[in-house]
């Protein structure tokens, strides 16, 4: 299990490093979003990624290895309970993640079509003064 969580690690954390490194570029220029577009992106596959490696893992991989069995002394855990356990484990940090990084997003969008909508009332045209036509 020490080799699965270092490599569903490293994505992770790549990730995350692009994220703050988006940061540091926005806080010196905030005209530079493509960061973090990129980390959405990124983000999202990450997420997915870890999924699939996870059920590959604890699904197809364990189990058919040749020592299935408890033993705490050996370091073997590979029992259904256990590989379930922590596939479930990882499922369920992932959607919570992913269930976080919806709601930012959704509250991102809608805070900047807010901002649209404001900046459409403070710049409508004026209506142009019409002449005033005398009869006479």
């Amino acid at each position: 299990l020490h080799r699965l969580g270092l490599v569903l690690l490293v994505p992770h954390y790549l990730v995350e490093l692009l994220f703050h490194a988006s940061r540091l570029f926005y806080f010196s220029d905030e005209n530079k979003q493509k960061g973090f577009t990129l980390w959405a992106l990124l983000f999202v596959i990450a997420r997915l990624l870890t999924l699939t490696l996870s059920v590959l893992t604890f699904g197809f991989g364990l189990p058919r290895t040749e020592n299935q069995g408890f033993s705490l002394g050996d370091g073997n855990f590979n029992v259904l309970t256990i590989r379930m356990t922590c596939l479930a484990a990882i499922c369920l940090t992932q959607a919570w993640m992913m269930w976080k990084f919806i709601n930012f997003q959704l509250k991102k969008w809608r805070e900047h079509s807010q901002n649209q909508a404001s900046k459409k009332k403070t710049v409508s045209p004026k209506s142009k003064p019409h002449k005033r036509e005398t009869t006479r």
